[in-house]
């Protein structure tokens, strides 16, 4: 701060002719808000984000409920197996096997473009339809706590591969309508574009890092 104000006084001297002009900054009056505009403020706020990311979801949540029901199959244990969602996510399980992820944490992350609430709602459905759990389905509906699906997780996933998708999770794209709006507020899809490659690009090599890390270590 006191180097920029030297080099303006500097520069005013001998380059800008005339006078100076003395620096002036206005501030706008600070006032304790009131509880009725605090809580108007935040009924507003809040009213505008349920209803932005109710939508979403809701179509997001349907979206991953068709993949995961098409195509249809008899045997309800090769259902998960064979259907729209698992074939999505077996053909980018490659990709992240390094980070520790297999075919279902890969599509239930995949969801999350949509917002990243979506994740936890299709691992629901992804491990309690798969074909090594449906034989506890039936006992994962009748438990109102969800305490089965649960189990159901742990049982296919580490603490390392959890942390690792937690840190995914914390690093990769924003939501899709985030990404709308860095197009809008830059007029460019290639900053909106550059956005979704460098965070995933960042989120694969950081989750790299700790599951690779951290299985050389455990």
């Amino acid at each position: 701060m006191i180097m920029a104000v030297l080099m303006a006084k500097l520069f005013s001297r001998f380059v800008v002719k005339g006078d100076s002009l003395p620096f002036v900054m206005e501030l706008p009056p600070y006032r304790m808000p009131t509880a009725k505009a605090v809580l108007r403020h935040t009924w507003e706020k809040g009213k505008e984000y349920l209803k932005k990311m109710g939508t979403i979801i809701l179509a997001a949540s349907i979206i991953v409920w068709a993949l995961s029901y098409f195509p249809t199959n008899d045997d309800r244990k090769l259902q998960a197996e064979n259907s729209y969602m698992a074939k999505i996510g077996k053909a980018i399980e490659p990709v992240m096997v390094p980070c520790g992820f297999d075919w279902k944490q890969s599509v239930s992350l995949l969801s999350g473009v949509f917002a990243k609430e979506v994740v936890a709602s299709t691992m629901t459905v992804v491990y309690a339809t798969s074909s090594e759990e449906a034989d506890a389905l039936e006992d994962f509906e009748d438990e109102a706590n969800g305490s089965r699906i649960s189990q159901l997780i742990q049982q296919n996933m580490t603490p390392l591969s959890a942390a690792s998708m937690l840190l995914f999770i914390l690093l990769y794209m924003p939501c899709l309508s985030t990404i709308v709006a860095i197009k809008n507020e830059s007029g460019k899809w290639k900053w909106a574009l550059f956005t979704m490659a460098y965070t995933i690009g960042l989120a694969w090599i950081a989750s790299t890092l700790l599951f690779q890390l951290g299985s050389l270590i455990i």
